[in-house]
């Protein structure tokens, strides 16, 4: 690894500014250690270590068969469209590197191939799009969507075309030899490094374990980078689902299949009756768990609580279900289509029994009400034996990186959410960057709690006085869409610069935006808390209304806090104030992504200060310089070397080093 990214490796001899860090060859070996051994590896490297290539060139080094699985999709196409293709021109030009994603990413020829024979359109401006959307789709050699930067987030039309496990028929489809992932995956099996993200990371393993077939080529190695997310990700798949929108979908695509079929047999005229019982059925199913007056969100599922109707609806459901799926066996001259809605009524069927009858104690149950939908869910509980057990038993080298991974210094939350043995490797690298001299933290120490009636009116007064001093150019986090929408409207009249609020556009349009507009000012939540990289001016100024707690009456959290609690924990401070933690840093460490980069901090949260797990939050973030007061935020220079009051123009550049 010296050879690599010492002072006179590789890299430095290569790369103009390339930047020596100590910290970058200290994980490079310990990746490197890993891959020769038999020990897991977490590492926790701070923005700006250069974690990527410390984990890609070992990792192509060793010449193993590695995946590499992030937590973004955006992450998994930085890593493959810029890192591997610098790397790939720099040091290892024999490199077979393949880039995989979720099945919905992908057309499918047969499925857009059916529908452009009579488009069904959802509005005018997909109409518009749609001969574009043609020349595409007949033109593209990946059939990946990210290809069309063009196409709206909400392009329902790409529902109807793209691959997924319910619509495809395998070996019987027609357009198989032409089929994306089909070539995708041939190309996967003869790679060394894979790149995929934990979502189908997580499918694949679950899909082996019930089936033992497999959507990624066997590997040696497995590199976890965003590892904080895992916990997360692997309770989505090893549980069971069932709800409005699969049954829908499945009704709509048979309805279609049925109207295509010219010899009207007995049974497809049975189906179609079943049909029409499931349209009825999925209404009834949706009143019930969407009563009226019940709030979008997640609850206990009770179904005996829920109503009288509901469990009678499933179970006619199932009945349903089982009835239709002998009537579309395969047979001769049938469309394949047939086949895939077979099996699609025998897994509804069977997760709709699994939910209704609850006999899993290892699962809690729930379920969720969308704008659109309703659904069950059963979860695990805990998924440090599902990892334990169906991966590190394997004994195949295993890295977990992430730049918050750890809590007051340590990898304890980490290592028992997940089950990693007491034995294995640990490595805690602190951010290269100086943020006591490049960013001030500031924390009000006399503001109402965020319980209290005037906190957003308060948060608002002085988020006004810190923008006013960064002129804009302002991320303002927030827990709720409560708080968001409350002080953006105590601000849209007052301040001078562009103000631009999570759901007036799709996100990649708000973050484009917020980049070119550099004076802008964005509101947001949830998933703009971390995968976000907006580095130089444009953001000078990061605000967080209070510290990310998970809701405690979510029904998962509450379980597992439960669960937490019956085996001796505390399950505040060793559940909920963990995933806090880590969820904080992630939100912190948006501001800070270069070594030229300088801003203010605010968290308008006086739990920091007041009460006793305060300090571990402190304790855990950058050590910035801790200010109280606003006249020190106001003294606080943009521009390094000088006292001025006003901010001085950032540096968009970013550090070379992987």
């Amino acid at each position: 690894m010296e050879r690599y990214f010492g002072p006179d490796g590789l890299l430095a001899k290569n790369i103009n500014q390339f930047e020596f860090r100590a910290s970058q060859l200290k994980m490079a070996r310990a990746v490197a250690e890993c891959f020769t051994g038999e020990k897991p590896l977490m590492v926790e490297a701070g923005t700006g270590t250069g974690k990527t290539w410390a984990y890609l060139i070992p990792a192509i080094e060793s010449g193993k068969k590695v995946i590499v699985s992030t937590g973004t999709k955006t992450l998994q196409d930085q890593i493959f469209d810029k890192d591997i293709p610098f790397l790939k021109r720099l040091i290892f030009p024999r490199l077979h590197a393949v880039c995989i994603k979720g099945r919905r990413n992908y057309l499918c020829q047969r499925r857009f191939k059916d529908f452009s024979y009579q488009p069904t359109l959802w509005n005018r401006d997909e109409a518009k799009l749609w001969k574009r959307f043609q020349k595409w789709a007949t033109r593209t050699i990946s059939g990946d969507r990210a290809e069309i930067s063009w196409l709206p987030d909400q392009f329902h039309t790409w529902n109807e075309v793209c691959s997924s496990s319910e619509h495809c028929v395998g070996q019987h489809c027609q357009e198989y030899s032409r089929c994306f992932l089909t070539r995708l995956r041939a190309e996967a099996s003869r790679a060394q490094l894979l790149v995929v993200n934990h979502h189908l990371f997580f499918a694949d393993l679950a899909l082996r374990n019930r089936s033992g077939a497999e959507v990624i080529p066997e590997y040696e190695a497995v590199i976890f980078d965003e590892a904080h997310q895992l916990e997360d990700t692997i309770g989505q798949y090893f549980g069971v689902q069932f709800g409005t929108s699969g049954l829908s979908d499945l009704v709509r695509d048979l309805q279609r299949d049925l109207k295509k079929d010219p010899k009207g047999l007995d049974r497809f005229q049975s189906a179609r009756n079943i049909a029409q019982q499931l349209e009825t059925l999925n209404r009834l199913l949706h009143h019930g768990l969407a009563a009226p007056g019940r709030t979008q969100g997640r609850y206990p599922l009770d179904l005996e609580k829920l109503g009288g109707d509901l469990i009678p609806t499933c179970r006619e459901i199932i009945h349903a279900l089982e009835q239709l799926a002998p009537l579309l066996e395969p047979g001769e001259n049938l469309p394949p289509a047939f086949e895939s809605d077979q099996r699609r009524a025998v897994e509804l069927a069977g997760a709709a029994r699994r939910i209704l009858d609850r006999d899993d104690d290892s699962l809690v149950y729930w379920y969720e009400v969308s704008q659109q939908a309703a659904s069950m869910h059963g979860t695990p509980v805990e998924v440090a034996s599902i990892f334990r057990d169906r991966l590190l038993a394997s004994d195949k080298p295993v890295v977990l990186t992430s730049a918050t991974l750890s809590v007051g210094g340590t990898f304890d939350f980490l290592r028992h959410s997940l089950g990693i043995p007491e034995e294995s490797s640990e490595l805690l690298l602190p951010s290269p960057f100086d943020f006591a001299e490049q960013a001030v933290l500031y924390v009000p120490s006399r503001f109402p709690s965020p319980s209290d009636p005037t906190f957003c009116e308060e948060m608002a007064r002085e988020a006004y006085e810190i923008l006013k001093k960064t002129e804009g150019r302002a991320l303002f986090l927030f827990t709720s869409y409560r708080h968001m929408h409350d002080v953006y409207q105590r601000l849209r009249d007052r301040l001078p610069y562009p103000l631009l609020v999570q759901g007036q556009k799709p996100k990649r349009s708000l973050l484009t935006e917020f980049r070119e507009k550099i004076d802008s000012v964005l509101f947001a939540t949830n998933s703009f808390w971390q995968g976000i990289d907006v580095p130089g001016e444009a953001l000078s100024c990061l605000i967080i209304d209070k510290l990310p707690f998970d809701v405690p009456d979510d029904p998962l959290t509450s379980a597992r806090m439960e669960h937490l609690a019956q085996k001796g924990g505390n399950s505040f401070f060793g559940y909920q104030v963990p995933r806090a933690v880590i969820q904080l840093k992630q939100g912190v460490g948006r501001l800070i992504r270069s070594s030229n980069d300088r801003g203010v901090i605010a968290i308008f949260d006086i739990r920091l200060l007041r009460k006793n797990y305060g300090q571990l939050f402190i304790r855990s973030l950058p050590p910035c310089r801790l200010v109280h007061k606003m006249e020190e935020v106001m003294r606080f220079s943009f521009s390094p070397g000088e006292p001025s009051e006003a901010p001085g123009p950032g540096c968009p550049s970013r550090d070379v080093s992987g």
